[in-house]
């Protein structure tokens, strides 16, 4: 019977610990989790000292795994920051500590702004811009032009809002014999830019073809 009581009294009190336990280790061992599963995820790194990183191009493919995983807008500027190296690394604990308090939460758009604005400045980004806007197939082939304009419009959105401004623009740009063609393709249904490069591309092996 003294037995039985005092296993009683053990899981009543782990039932009490486990109920009073701090908020804190409860969001810990969450945020442990979701770091495992983000880092299975193989998510790129950043480091801001290499002349090949693309900053765009990280909070790109990083936003893609972090919108797959559904995690909250905090959770992704918390997740995303592991993923910072080197002077980045140095850059985000420097950022963070210069925060006055009780300054708005660090939310994925807060980081990111800020993020793009010390790795890419605004005269980087309007460089692209410009190359992009004078961006013309010329001598390239369909393949080698699509590949440039998907590369530069990733730092156009207020260009490129939408498929069909997408389609538009890529179809201005294409060189003269295959405008036409492109053009018409635009009005079919279910086309997208992917769809309407494969079919630019085709008409062109076709025109090459029959040339040779």
């Amino acid at each position: 019977m003294a037995q039985a009581i005092s296993m009683h009294a053990q899981a009543i009190t782990a039932q009490a610990t486990r109920e009073g336990a701090p908020r804190e280790n409860l969001y810990a061992s969450t945020m442990a989790s979701r770091l495992r599963d983000f880092t299975r995820m193989n998510p790129p790194v950043y480091y801001g000292s290499k002349t090949n990183e693309d900053p765009q191009v990280f909070v790109d493919e990083v936003h893609k795994i972090l919108c797959a995983m559904g995690v909250s807008e905090e959770e992704k500027a918390e997740l995303v920051a592991y993923q910072l190296k080197d002077m980045a690394q140095v850059w985000h604990r420097m950022w963070g500590d210069v925060r006055a308090p009780g300054e708005i939460p660090i939310t994925w758009d807060v980081l990111k702004t800020e993020f793009l604005e010390r790795f890419f400045p605004r005269e980087q980004r309007e460089a692209k811009v410009e190359e992009f806007i004078n961006l013309r197939q010329g001598g390239m082939s369909v393949r080698e032009y699509s590949l440039n304009f998907v590369k530069l419009s990733k730092y156009t959105s207020s260009l490129v809002s939408n498929s069909r401004d997408e389609m538009r623009r890529f179809v201005t740009n294409v060189s003269e014999d295959l405008e036409e063609e492109c053009r018409a393709a635009i009005f079919h249904n279910n086309m997208d830019l992917g769809s309407l490069m494969v079919h630019a591309q085709q008409v062109e092996e076709i025109r090459w073809r029959k040339r040779s």
